[in-house]
C-alpha cells in the first residue's frame, strides 16, 4: 500500500509540477548547498555537496538514504542503485551518457522508491549492453519498489540484452512529462504489477511488446501470484513500433487520454505464418477500457483485443489490423447507454478481417466505420462454439457503416436493433449477405439499410425488395459451415425422429429446368477456417452493382433513403419510423424501379401468408398471457395460417427451426433445400456428402426433378412448383390461370408445373387476382405446400 500511495502522489506531483525546484532547474541551479552533484567518467565517479546518502565503488554508485542527487558526465562501465528500502529519492539526469556492460544502468532495490527527472534542455542515455547477464534490463525496478519518470528534457534507454525498463513482482512504474526514448532487443517498458503513464513523449521501439504489464508465473521457482498486470494511461504521445504487441497488460488495460501511434510486426500487410504470434495494436487479459484519447494503430493481429471484456466510450480510433478491429472474448461495449452523441466515440476500422467481435456486442453511440474482408460485426466465440444462446448483436444507438466481404451483421444467436443508423453491406454471395442471424433478428427503432435476412419480430416497419436471405441460410461459424436453411436430419438433437410420410405413388416422365447458372465455388481456405479471398459475388437480380444509387421512395415520391451500393446487392431492406406498416414503397436502382414493397413489422402475420389463405390474427393468449404455439417455435402461434403446415414438416423430419425457438416461417428458403426437402420425403438419406445439400441435389438431378443448379439460390414459387410436379411424374390436369392478372409471366418450362399445382390447391394466388410465380417462396409457403403436396 506505501509503494501504491507514493507513486499516486509522485505522479500528480510530476504532472503539476510541484518538484523540488532542485529537481526541475536547469543544470546550472544545482549547487553542493540544495543537492549532491555526482560526475562520472570512464575512470571513477566524484560527488560533492549537501547529501552524503551514497558510496562509490569505481563507477558504481550506491544511493544510501533520501535526497536530491544529480548525475552527469560520460561513463562506458558504470551503474546508479538505489538500495533496497531506500525511500524519498531523486535522481536528476543532467547530461549524462552512462552504460553498463554486465547488469542494468540504473536499479532501484527492492521496497525502494525513487523518482528519475531528466533535467530541463539535456539529453540523457543509459544503457546496457547485449552481453549483460544479470539483470537484463537498461532500467531495472526490482520487487516491491516504485519507479517516477519525468523531467522536461530528454531519456534515451537502451535495452540492448533483453529489456530497456522493467519492473518485477510487486513494482510500480509511472511515466509523467519527459521525452523519452527506449530502444529494446526484447520487452520497451514493462512492470509486472501496474504502469502508469500520465503524461510526456514516448517513442519506443521493440523486438518484443513495446508497453507491457505481465507478471512473471513462468518463475517455477518464484512465480508471481501477486501482481496485477495493469496498465493505465491518461495522457501523453506515444509511438510504439513493436515486432509482437503494441500494449500488453495481463490484466486491465484502461486508456482515458493520450495520442497513440502504434505499429506491430510491420502492420496490417504482414501475413502471419505462426497462428501463436501475438501481435495486437492493444492487449488485455482483463478488461480494456477505452473512455478518450486518440489511437491509430496498423497492426499484423487485432488491433484492439480483450480475453474478457472491451468497453470504449470514447476517444478517436483509426484501425487497420490483419486480423480483428476490436475483438473481445466475452462483451464488446460501443458508446455510452442513452447518450444522444454520435460523435464519441469515433472509430474507423479502415483494414480487418472481422471488424467487432464478441460474444456479445453492443453498440450505444458513437460514429463508426467499419471495413473487413469478412464479417463487419460479428457475435462468436470459438470456446463457446457454432450454436450457443449467448450470442447477440445489440445496437441502440450510433452511426454504424460496414463494408464486409462476407456478412456485415452476423450473430450466431440473436440481433437486436432499437434505435441508431445502420448502413450495412455485405458480399452478396454464397453463404454471405449484409444481415445473417441464427437466432432471432428483432427490429424496434433506427434507420437500417442494408439486404439479407429479415427481422423476425419487432415492432417497427420496414419494406424488402428481392432476394431477402444469404443464400446459404447460415450463421458465421468459425467455419462458416451449418446446417443449411434451418433445416436437420432425422435423429439430430435438434430434430425428430419420426417417421418420414408416405410419398404420393406417382409416376411418369421427367424433365429439366435451369435457367440459373450455379456460383463458382470459392477457392482453397486456410487451415484456420479463414477463407483465403472473398467468396464470388452472385449477379444482382435487381442489377445492383458498384456504384449503384439505391433510392427508397414512399407512395407521393418523397425519397426516404438514398446510398450509393459498394457491389452487388440481390435484396434491398429499409427501415426508419417514416416506413408505416400496410403502405407501399418503391425502390429504385439509378433512377428505375426495380420493385415495390408492403411494409410490414418483423414478426409472423398475413404478410407471409398466401392470400387465399386465411390469415391468422397472431397466437391467442393462454392463461398465463403467452401465446400459444407449435413446440417450442415462438414465432408459429397455434392458430397461424402455416402452424399445421409447420406441425407436419417438423414432425416428419423434412424441416427443422432455424434455431430451438424459432421456424423463421416468413424466411426464405433455398432451391438446394428443397431437393434435400424432396429426397428425404422419397426416403432417401440425405447425411454426409461435401456440402450439407450435395446429397439431396444429387439426387434430384438423377430423377430429374432438377438440374442441381444453383442451390444456394432463393426457390421461386414456379421453380418449387415445378419440382413438385415433376417428383408427381408430371400428371395430367391444368387449371386456368385466366384470373390471375400476372398468369403470363410465369415461365415456360413451369407452366404445365403451375397449372397442375393451382387445379390440385398445392399452389394459390398472392393475392386474389396475381400468383407472384417469380416471387421467392417462404418457408412457411413451403411447408404448406409439401403438407398439400403429401395429402393427394
Amino acid at each position: 500500500m506505501k509503494k501504491k500511495l507514493f507513486a499516486a502522489l509522485l505522479a500528480s506531483a510530476l504532472a503539476a509540477g510541484m518538484l523540488p525546484a532542485s529537481a526541475c532547474a536547469a543544470s546550472s541551479s544545482y549547487t553542493t548547498s540544495n543537492a549532491t552533484l555526482i560526475r562520472f567518467t570512464d575512470a571513477a565517479a566524484k560527488a560533492s555537496g549537501k547529501y552524503s546518502g551514497y558510496e562509490m565503488d569505481g563507477t558504481d554508485v550506491s544511493i544510501t538514504a533520501a535526497g536530491t542527487y544529480v548525475f552527469s558526465g560520460d561513463c562506458d562501465n558504470g551503474s546508479i542503485t538505489v538500495k533496497k528500502g531506500v525511500t524519498g529519492v531523486t535522481i536528476v539526469l543532467n547530461g549524462l551518457t552512462l552504460t553498463n556492460d554486465d547488469s542494468a544502468a540504473i536499479t532501484l532495490n527492492k521496497t525502494a522508491e525513487a523518482s528519475l527527472i531528466a533535467a530541463a534542455g539535456t539529453t540523457n542515455t543509459v544503457a546496457d549492453t547485449e552481453g549483460s547477464n544479470d539483470e537484463n534490463a537498461a532500467v531495472k525496478v526490482k520487487s516491491g519498489a516504485a519507479l517516477a519518470i519525468g523531467g522536461t528534457g530528454t531519456l534515451t534507454v537502451d535495452g540492448n540484452a533483453k529489456n530497456g525498463i522493467k519492473g518485477a513482482a510487486d513494482a510500480v512504474i509511472t511515466v509523467g512529462e519527459v521525452k523519452l526514448n527506449i530502444n529494446a532487443a526484447n520487452d520497451g517498458l514493462s512492470c509486472d504489477d501496474e504502469l502508469n503513464i500520465t503524461g510526456g513523449t514516448l517513442s519506443i521501439t521493440a523486438g518484443g511488446d513495446a508497453v507491457k504489464a505481465s507478471p512473471d508465473t513462468g518463475d517455477t521457482g518464484n512465480p508471481d501470484t501477486t501482481s496485477l498486470g495493469n496498465v493505465t494511461i491518461s495522457g501523453g504521445t506515444l509511438t510504439l513500433n513493436a515486432a509482437e504487441d503494441g500494449i500488453q497488460a495481463d490484466g486491465d488495460l484502461t486508456i482515458s487520454g493520450g495520442t497513440f501511434h502504434v505499429k506491430t510486426n510491420g502492420g496490417h500487410t504482414t501475413s502471419l505464418t505462426d497462428d501463436s504470434a501475438s501481435c495486437k495494436g492493444f492487449k488485455a487479459g482483463g478488461a480494456l477500457t477505452v473512455t478518450g484519447g486518440t489511437l491509430t494503430v496498423d497492426s499484423a493481429d487485432d488491433a484492439l483485443h480483450a480475453s474478457t471484456d472491451v468497453t470504449i466510450s470514447g476517444g478517436t480510433l483509426t484501425l487497420a489490423t490483419g486480423d480483428d478491429g476490436v475483438h473481445a472474448d466475452n462483451d464488446l461495449v460501443i458508446g455510452t447507454k442513452g447518450a444522444s452523441s454520435t460523435s464519441t466515440p469515433r472509430i474507423n476500422i479502415t483494414a480487418s478481417y472481422e471488424g467487432l467481435e464478441g460474444t456479445t456486442v453492443t453498440v450505444y453511440s458513437g460514429d463508426i466505420d467499419v471495413v473487413a474482408s469478412d464479417d463487419g460485426v460479428n457475435a462468436a466465440n470459438s470456446t463457446l462454439g457454432e450454436r450457443s444462446d449467448k450470442y447477440a448483436i445489440s445496437i441502440a444507438g450510433g452511426d454504424l457503416y460496414i463494408d464486409a466481404g462476407s456478412d456485415g451483421l452476423d450473430s450466431n444467436n440473436d440481433i437486436n436493433i432499437t434505435g441508431g443508423k445502420v448502413e450495412v453491406y455485405g458480399a452478396d454471395a454464397m453463404m454471405d449477405a449484409a444481415i445473417d442471424y441464427d437466432g432471432t433478428f428483432t427490429l424496434s427503432g433506427g434507420t437500417l439499410f442494408g439486404a439479407g435476412m429479415e427481422p423476425s419480430a419487432g415492432t417497427q416497419a420496414y419494406i424488402a425488395v428481392g432476394e431477402t436471405s444469404p443464400s446459404g441460410g447460415m450463421g458465421g461459424g468459425p467455419n462458416g459451415q451449418g446446417g443449411g436453411q434451418g433445416m436437420t436430419p432425422p435423429g439430430d438433437a435438434n430434430g425428430s425422429n419420426g417417421n418420414r410420410p408416405t410419398p404420393p405413388n406417382f409416376s411418369g416422365n421427367t424433365s429439366s429446368d435451369g435457367t440459373f447458372t450455379p456460383p463458382t465455388k470459392p477457392s482453397g481456405g486456410k487451415a484456420d477456417g479463414k477463407p483465403s479471398g472473398n467468396l464470388p459475388n452472385r449477379e444482382s437480380a435487381l442489377g445492383i452493382k458498384e456504384g449503384s444509387v439505391i433510392t427508397v421512395q414512399d407512395s407521393s415520391g418523397k425519397t426516404l433513403c438514398t446510398a450509393t451500393a459498394l457491389g452487388s446487392m440481390s435484396s434491398v431492406i429499409f427501415s426508419s419510423a417514416d416506413i408505416k406498416e400496410g403502405e407501399t414503397y418503391t425502390v429504385l436502382v439509378d433512377g428505375t424501379s426495380v420493385g415495390t414493397a408492403e411494409a410490414k413489422l418483423g414478426a409472423t402475420d398475413s404478410s407471409s401468408s398466401m392470400s387465399t389463405f386465411k390469415p391468422g390474427q397472431g397466437g391467442q393468449p393462454n392463461q398465463n398471457g403467452s401465446q400459444i404455439t407449435v413446440g417450442s417455435f415462438k414465432d408459429v402461434p397455434q392458430n397461424s395460417w402455416f402452424a399445421s403446415a409447420v406441425q407436419y414438416v417438423t414432425s416428419s423430419s423434412l424441416m427443422n427451426g432455424t434455431s430451438a425457438t424459432a421456424f423463421s416461417p416468413s424466411a426464405t428458403m433455398s432451391r438446394g433445400m428443397l431437393m434435400t426437402v424432396l429426397a428425404r420425403y422419397a426416403g432417401e438419406s440425405t447425411e454426409g456428402g461435401t456440402v450439407w445439400y450435395e446429397k439431396g441435389m444429387n439426387w434430384a438431378k438423377n430423377k430429374g426433378i432438377s438440374d442441381g443448379s444453383a442451390p444456394n439460390r432463393n426457390i421461386t414459387r414456379e421453380q418449387l412448383a415445378a419440382m413438385l410436379y415433376r417428383y408427381a411424374g408430371e400428371p395430367d390436369g391444368a387449371a386456368d390461370l385466366s384470373a390471375y392478372t400476372d398468369a403470363g409471366s410465369v415461365s415456360a418450362y413451369a407452366e404445365k408445373a403451375v397449372q397442375w399445382c393451382v387445379k390440385n390447391g398445392i399452389l394459390t394466388g398472392k393475392t386474389s387476382s396475381t400468383l407472384a410465380p417469380k416471387a421467392t417462396a417462404t418457408r412457411a409457403e413451403c411447408a404448406a405446400m409439401l403438407q398439400r403436396f403429401a395429402s393427394l
